[in-house]
């Protein structure tokens, strides 16, 4: 496992991604669709908590480890500095966008 955790380190934006995604299935063993299902506002930076919905639709509080968040924070942070076109679309940010979203807004 660390292995594949080392082949994701470098400062390129897909491989950032990919280092989060692997901590947070090796660390936190959550199943791919609830990465897939992760949202900004589903991390509780403050308590060091992430808040995902099990298979029940139950939502359960997960400690959130510093590699994780770290990982989590750098892909953000890489993201960030992309050109406006290619940013996280508005339904991934933590806080909403003060005017209606449009398709031409969008990206």
């Amino acid at each position: 496992m660390n292995r594949l955790i080392v082949a994701c380190d470098g400062e390129v934006v897909e491989r950032r991604r990919d280092r989060a995604i692997v901590l947070l299935l090796a660390r936190l063993g959550l199943r791919a669709g609830d990465v897939a299902q992760l949202r900004l506002d589903h991390i509780e930076w403050e308590t060091g908590s992430l808040r995902v919905s099990g298979k029940s639709r139950y939502e359960v509080r997960l400690p959130l480890p510093q590699d994780v968040g770290d990982a989590i924070a750098a892909y953000l942070a890489c993201r960030l500095r992309l050109p406006e076109r290619s940013r996280v679309p508005a339904q991934y940010r933590a806080v909403r966008p003060f005017r209606k979203v449009t398709a031409s807004r969008r990206w």
